[in-house]
C-alpha cells in the first residue's frame, strides 16, 4: 500500500498484518506516519497504490461496503471531543446503534451494556462536556462498544492520563478483548506499553516500516533503539542528576 500527502511525506510499500483477538502496537516518532494509516484502514483516507484488506475483504471506495465494514471496527480518535456531540452521554453512546437500525429495546440494552463496561452508568445523563478528560475516552469508548466491532483501531488511548485512569482503561481493554474475542490495534509512544502489552509491534519511520515482529526482539534492535529512545538510556540521565 501507498499513500501520499504532499512532496514532503508518503507512506511507502507498507503492509500490516494482525491476528484475530491479538493486540498490536504501532509506534515511531513523530510525522511517522501512524495516525496517517489508522485513517487509511477505516476508509477515511483512499491509499495511491496497492490494497488494504480487512477480514479478508478488500477494502474499496463503496459506501455500502464502508458502511458494513465499518459496523466491524471501532475507531478511538486521540481527542474524545472529536467523537463526542450529543446532550447526553447515554445519547452520544446510542446513536451508532440508531443508526444501524436496531430495535429501541435492543439499542437501550446495548447502551447500559457499554457504559456498564467502562463503567459510566451512572453518568448516562450527564452532558459529555461535564466529564473529566479520562472519562470522555470512555465514554467515547462506549460509543464503539455499542456495535460490537471485532477490530479496535485506538489513536493514542492511554496520553494526557493519570495512572488510575491508564489502569481503568487497560482493565476494561483486556476484559473485552477475552470476552468479546475483539482485536486491538494502537499508537502509541510510550514504550512501556509497546514492552509490556501488546503481541506485535510496527516502528514507522518517515512513512516506512524500520520494524515489524515481536517487541522483545523489537525493542532490542539497535535501529528502533536509536529512533525511540530506551529505558536505559533515559535511567541513565536520571540517576546522572541525581
Amino acid at each position: 500500500m501507498n499513500f501520499k500527502y504532499n512532496s514532503n511525506f508518503s507512506i511507502d510499500n507498507l503492509s500490516l498484518k494482525a491476528k484475530e483477538n491479538s493486540i498490536y502496537a504501532l509506534t515511531g516518532n513523530n510525522g511517522s506516519g501512524k495516525t496517517t494509516l489508522l485513517r487509511l484502514l477505516v476508509g477515511l483516507l483512499k491509499p495511491k497504490s496497492g490494497s488494504i484488506k480487512i477480514f479478508n475483504e478488500t477494502l474499496t471506495r463503496d459506501k455500502n461496503q464502508l458502511w458494513k465494514l465499518r459496523q466491524k471496527i471501532g475507531f478511538l480518535f486521540q481527542n474524545p471531543d472529536d467523537q463526542l456531540f450529543a446532550p447526553t452521554i447515554e445519547e452520544d453512546v446510542g446513536f451508532g446503534a440508531r443508526n444501524l437500525g436496531l430495535e429501541e429495546n435492543e439499542v437501550i440494552k446495548r447502551v447500559d451494556w457499554a457504559l456498564k463496561a467502562v463503567d459510566l452508568i451512572e453518568y448516562k445523563k450527564y452532558s459529555p462536556y461535564d466529564l473529566s478528560w479520562g472519562q470522555k475516552k470512555r465514554a467515547a469508548l462506549a460509543g464503539l462498544l455499542v456495535l460490537k466491532p471485532k477490530l479496535l483501531i485506538l489513536d493514542e488511548p492511554f496520553a494526557n492520563l493519570d495512572f488510575n485512569s491508564i489502569y481503568n482503561h487497560l482493565i476494561i481493554l483486556e476484559t473485552l478483548r477475552k470476552e468479546e474475542n475483539m482485536t486491538i490495534l494502537f499508537t502509541t509512544h510510550n514504550l512501556f506499553f509497546v514492552e509490556n502489552w501488546a503481541d506485535k509491534m510496527m516502528v514507522l519511520k518517515n512513512g516506512s516500516v524500520l520494524f515489524e515482529g515481536k517487541p522483545s526482539i523489537g525493542l532490542e534492535d539497535p535501529s528502533v533503539l536509536d529512533l525511540l529512545g530506551s529505558y536505559e538510556e533515559l535511567l541513565k540521565v536520571i540517576k546522572k542528576k541525581k
